[in-house]
């Protein structure tokens, strides 16, 4: 994030150059919404349009609605853009889109963040807006839905094409069996894992406590899950299919040449060395929670992790719980 924010800052004067040669293609408010801090993907997609000469107007993170559609109406504004990152976001993206259609906004809504969907864009955005409103996958394809809503010859067709998507998705959603019906807390627990621990004969560890740990790098990085490493960088699909993804498939490329050489960098050169903390202790299960002891007496309770139980109704299978694959205390298995 500190990188990205010095680029943009690098990049500015250069960009506001530019901007005073000719008039601009159009104006955007672009904001993180409410409870939301994050600003990576929101700041690329901001140098993106302004390097194609569309004027933005970023209000940052932790922006409410009223503050968002009130700038827009200021600068009278052609497009809003909404990021987000958390789950909590896609909330307040509704809360804006209802805002918007209760102050009779007609302008394009843009919709972006890793958390973001085109199904939740289409269930439960769209339908509380009666302006455009378009799920942007990533920053990469911001200038195309940009351009195509403020083109005069494209914008209908576009708009047209958009909404009947989102139409033939909230179908599919509709389609979905309905979720099977809840049981009460007491019958998923009377549903447990039918489990004979009394043939049970659980390893025993070499040494217990708290103990360091230590691993190379060219062991950590077989366990790298690289989809989320693409999605910081604005890069939306799955490792390793991104890499032949015709829009960002080459950018994806690079960034996985780029990472890997400093993985084989610091490998080589031996500048990280990756340590970690661990700790083994005696447990047993009480119910759905995990009792975690000091010690082999099982006489002093250290800490108690309590999970939850599945609460939904199961046809010949058991309503699981984590603790279930812990021996129980009265089990007397260690």
């Amino acid at each position: 994030a500190r990188n990205m924010k010095q680029a943009v800052a690098y990049l500015e004067p250069f960009i506001e150059a530019s901007k005073e040669k000719g008039s601009s293609n159009g104006k955007m408010v672009i904001a993180t919404v409410k409870g939301d801090v994050h600003d990576i993907g929101k700041n690329i997609v901001g140098v993106v349009l302004q390097c194609n000469n569309y004027e933005i107007i970023d209000l940052g993170v932790m922006v409410p609605a009223d503050k968002i559609l009130r700038t827009a109406r200021e600068v009278n504004a052609d497009l809003i853009g909404l990021s987000g990152l958390i789950t909590p976001s896609l909330d307040e993206m509704v809360n804006v889109a209802k805002e918007m259609e209760r102050q009779g906004f007609t302008i394009p809504l843009l919709i972006g963040g890793a958390t973001t969907l085109k199904g939740h864009t289409a269930v439960k955005i769209e339908q509380n807006y009666s302006g455009p409103t378009v799920y942007v996958q990533n920053a990469s394809r911001t200038v195309g839905v940009v351009s195509a809503l403020l083109s005069d010859t494209q914008r209908d067709d576009f708009v047209a094409r958009t909404r009947k998507e989102y139409e033939t998705v909230r179908i599919q959603h509709g389609r979905k069996k309905p979720r099977t019906p809840p049981v009460s807390l007491q019958a998923a627990r009377d549903n447990d894992l039918a489990f004979d621990w009394s043939s049970y004969t659980p390893p025993v560890a070499h040494r217990l406590g708290v103990q360091d740990v230590t691993a190379s790098i060219e062991t950590l990085r077989n366990y790298i899950d690289w989809t989320p490493f693409f999605m910081t960088w604005s890069l939306a699909g799955k490792y390793p299919r991104i890499l032949e993804d015709e829009v960002v498939g080459e950018e994806a490329k690079r960034l996985f040449k780029d990472a890997n050489d400093m993985l084989d960098r610091l490998s080589a050169e031996k500048a990280l060395n990756p340590r970690g903390v661990v700790g083994l202790f005696p447990a047993n299960r009480v119910s759905d929670d995990v009792e975690i002891y000091r010690d082999e007496t099982r006489t002093h309770v250290l800490a108690v992790s309590h999970h939850l139980r599945q609460q939904t109704e199961k046809v010949g299978f058991a309503n699981y719980c984590l603790a279930d694959f812990v021996a129980p205390k009265l089990s007397g298995k260690a």
